[in-house]
């Protein structure tokens, strides 16, 4: 699944994560601002900017965000937000609310998240037990 794929309610819900993970510290990182960029390519920037206003207008408390990114179900669509909110804030350290918030977000969107190491050793794994 590519971002140009998303439906309105999944760019809202990435839009969101955007503005509450990514550039939520107020210091915007050079990468950070090139995975803002690559999203704003993938929609364009109308629905980009259409997506943002539909989040400000629409939800004025974490609560009410959170409640509607329950409402997002496909989960390549849930998949592919996590991991481009992720990548995004990974430029910049990940602390604080912006990882209370993907925490939150993995366990309720059903995402497995490992880290390179893990991936590795159970690449490892696989290789030393053979065919």
């Amino acid at each position: 699944m590519e971002l140009s794929e998303l439906n309105a309610s999944e760019r809202t819900a990435m839009v969101g994560l955007i503005k509450e993970v990514v550039i939520s510290d107020g210091r915007v990182s050079e990468d950070e601002v090139e995975e803002v960029e690559d999203v704003v390519d993938a929609f364009g920037q109308d629905a980009y900017q259409k997506a943002l206003d539909t989040f400000e207008a629409r939800f004025s408390d974490e609560e009410a965000f959170k409640a509607f990114l329950l409402t997002i179900k496909r989960q390549d669509a849930r998949e592919l937000i996590y991991g481009t909110i992720l990548q995004g804030a990974a430029a910049d350290a990940i602390e604080g609310h912006e990882s209370e918030l993907l925490s939150w977000l993995a366990e309720a969107w059903s995402i497995e998240v490992t880290t390179a190491e893990e991936e590795e050793d159970d690449d490892d794994s696989a290789e030393e037990s053979g065919p």
